[in-house]
């Protein structure tokens, strides 16, 4: 620790001080941003995965809507061959409508 003779000097080695001080918060801060950027890849993989796990379930909820979609277009697409055209177009829309109910 130095030792001061007069005010002046401790103004100016308090002056230097803070200009450290702010230095190193800046290199501190500019470390912090790199380091969140070289992260942000994870971190939008891990925020994936908790929002298919969290109660409200909305993005698995739209899956497995669109999933049931294909599924009944195919499944009566195939076993209504031989039926008519008004046949193919309203079971579909019925089947899906009690299945959203």
């Amino acid at each position: 620790m130095n030792k001061f003779s007069t005010f002046e000097e401790v103004v100016s080695e308090r002056k230097r001080l803070e200009a450290d001080l702010q230095q190193q918060k800046d290199f501190i801060r500019s470390e912090l941003i790199e380091i969140r950027d070289r992260f942000k890849p994870i971190t939008k993989v891990l925020s994936f995965f908790a929002h298919l796990g969290h109660p409200d379930r909305s993005m698995a909820s739209n899956l497995l809507r669109i999933g049931s979609n294909i599924g009944i277009d195919l499944l009566v697409g195939q076993k209504l061959k031989k039926v008519s055209w008004l046949a193919k177009l309203v079971l579909p829309l019925v089947m899906k409508f009690k299945r959203s109910k």
